[in-house]
């Protein structure tokens, strides 16, 4: 697997100015380009044109660093929906607008969000020691409080006729394979607009409500 491309964002600096986001933005490359066990903290220091040991200021070991980006995007997620949970709107329109802003948020956060989906797979496999393995535990139960908000918009769109499922477990769960697709296959593109990547939004909030039996119409906007 290729090592991943230094940012151009980052520039060599003092090891006094680089804070915790830098250096966890920086391992988010690393650890999605490589995955976790393929990384290494030099990798890191090289991502982001610094050392090894202004890295061990912030982090005592490299399970701790991955632990924090995991947390980081968890938190991201949470910034990202939360306003959208305080409009007043109508349940099928508060559910597209949910689905959309996690969209936008993992497209954007591509890194963090990669993380996240490692430390899914390593929890289920405990491939951590066990005092990181019950960071990770602790780390499922902030995604369960996650999905959590998913679940009361789809019960209340349901309870409005708009969409329907016979078990809800298994329509989040489908809704949430359809919405974190494109951590897995989004890349994107040179001169890609915003407008482009809300029509990618747009389309996966539209197979996702139609896998609970949506029936409105589909957006006007194209790929094109």
């Amino acid at each position: 697997m290729a090592t991943a491309a230094r940012s151009t964002k980052y520039r060599r600096q003092s090891d006094t100015d680089l804070s915790r986001m830098e250096i966890m933005e920086g391992a988010a490359l690393c650890f999605e380009a490589r995955g976790y066990a393929a990384t290494s903290l030099d990798e890191v220091a090289a991502q982001i044109a610094s050392t090894k040991g202004r890295i061990y200021h912030h982090y005592t070991s490299k399970a701790e660093l991955f632990l924090d980006v995991y947390r980081t995007g968890m938190e991201m997620n949470f910034q990202a929906i939360e306003p959208v949970l305080q409009i007043e709107m109508p349940a099928i329109e508060q559910l597209k607008a949910v689905l959309k802003a996690h969209i936008h948020c993992i497209i954007q956060t591509k890194p963090f969000q990669n993380v996240v989906m490692q430390g899914v797979d390593m929890l289920r496999h405990g491939t951590m020691p066990a005092n990181e393995h019950a960071e990770l535990a602790q780390l499922a139960e902030l995604r369960d409080a996650y999905s959590e908000h998913f679940r009361k918009v789809l019960e209340d769109a349901k309870a409005d006729g708009n969409i329907n499922y016979n078990n809800i477990k298994i329509a989040l769960n489908s809704v949430f394979m359809c919405i974190n697709g494109p951590i897995v296959w989004f890349t994107p593109r040179d001169g890609q607009t915003e407008k482009q990547i809300e029509v990618v939004a747009d389309e996966c909030v539209l197979y996702a409500i139609r896998l609970l039996g949506y029936t409105g119409e589909r957006c006007e906007q194209t790929l094109a």
